[in-house]
């Protein structure tokens, strides 16, 4: 079961995605019962979108009993695939500065951290991994209510199209160099 684009494999098939998308829903369909987990496709890959409440305590980066048996199963099932993934960590726009998190960029990038750890520690291949963290400039809801505030407090593992991983290469190398 390898999900690649089908720019890397002409052999690549629906089906095959979509049993990738029906793995992920069913090793994580008690929290999408509750609503806390989204499994969607998309043009740059799959998206699993976890609601914080469900990771971590408010605050927080070390994550629950919960997210620990909902990430092993994710792990098993995206361990053996050669795509590149991609854990954001997302925030809302209140305020946090504690020791440990001066900003909500390090309390999101330290949450996308200790998932990406816990999958290098279940075996998923570390330089197929990045964390990255989005503080809470890229929300999907309003942030003037806690409903809103709720929705964008999440973490999104991102099994990245093969295109999509070197398009943000060279977008990284461009950057790094003064380009676009």
């Amino acid at each position: 079961m390898l999900f690649r684009s089908a720019e890397d494999s002409p052999q690549t098939t629906a089906p095959s995605l979509a049993r990738l998308v029906a793995s992920l829903e069913g090793a994580l369909s008690p929290f999408i019962d509750k609503q806390l987990v989204k499994v969607t496709q998309s043009e740059r890959g799959i998206e699993v979108e976890m609601k914080s409440k469900m990771l971590f305590k408010s605050g927080s980066a070390k994550l629950s009993r919960d997210a620990l048996k909902a990430l092993w199963g994710v792990a098993r099932i995206i361990k053996p695939l050669p795509n590149s993934i991609r854990v954001e960590g997302h925030t809302d726009n209140v305020p946090i500065s504690t020791a440990f998190f001066p900003s909500n960029w390090e309390l999101s990038a330290a949450r996308a951290a200790s998932v990406v750890h816990l999958f290098a520690r279940r075996g998923v291949n570390s330089s197929r991994m990045a964390a990255i963290g989005y503080g809470e400039f890229r929300p999907v809801a309003e942030n003037d209510g806690e409903q809103g505030r709720q929705k964008n407090r999440r973490v999104a593992l991102v099994i990245m199209a093969s295109k999509h991983k070197r398009e943000s290469l060279e977008l990284d190398a461009a950057s790094a160099l003064g380009g676009r």
